[in-house]
């Protein structure tokens, strides 16, 4: 379970620096969100039923990473798509390049592998993957945006009071260590 909770973390770390530049904007961050959390509902489970029916029989166990990555591929080029014809209104714009970024799902399927997890469990493992990804990039935003006041001194603005209040949240986040296994 700390290993899930270390890559959820990172993960959203990760994409969160890369949503910086524009982070203003707090319906991009939730779509990216959405994106995200769908990425995990929908990948998981495929990349469960991939790996079961079509790496074991074959016995290509090895080539897990080489088949989450076109999975991610695809997921990270037609969610977006999909959800601008849904809703053309939300700002789908550069939302692929921050999914294709994502190795939260690339990991979760080599802990699922590992662990033994059914397809029922993968669905469930997708879903709060994806909300719980959600809840980190939208505490990530919160802390940065607390972040941006004068109070801070000059030495520890920017980055590295956001590297400490992360740090502080992956404690709190690790807390939570235990609690499903």
């Amino acid at each position: 379970m700390s290993d899930y909770v270390l890559v959820l973390v990172s993960a959203a770390l990760i994409d969160h620096l890369v949503l910086q530049p524009s982070l203003a904007d707090r319906t991009r961050l939730h779509v990216v969100g959405l994106c995200s959390a769908l990425l995990m509902l929908i990948g998981l489970p495929v990349g469960w039923l991939l790996q079961q029916y079509l790496l074991l029989p074959l016995e290509l166990r090895a080539l897990q990473l080489w088949l989450a990555m076109p999975l991610l591929a695809l997921l990270a080029w037609y969610l977006p798509y999909l959800l601008k014809c849904a809703r053309p209104d939300w700002p789908t714009q550069s939302v692929q390049g921050v999914l294709l970024g994502n190795a939260l799902l690339p990991g979760l399927l080599l802990q699922l592998d590992s662990n033994g997890i059914s397809g029922w469990q993968a669905l469930v493992w997708g879903a709060l993957g994806g909300m719980g990804f959600w809840l980190a990039l939208a505490l990530f935003a919160d802390l940065r945006e607390r972040c941006s006041h004068d109070d801070i001194p000059q030495a520890l603005r920017g980055l590295p009071i956001e590297l400490i209040g992360v740090g502080v949240m992956a404690m709190a986040f690790s807390g939570f260590n235990g609690l499903l296994a």
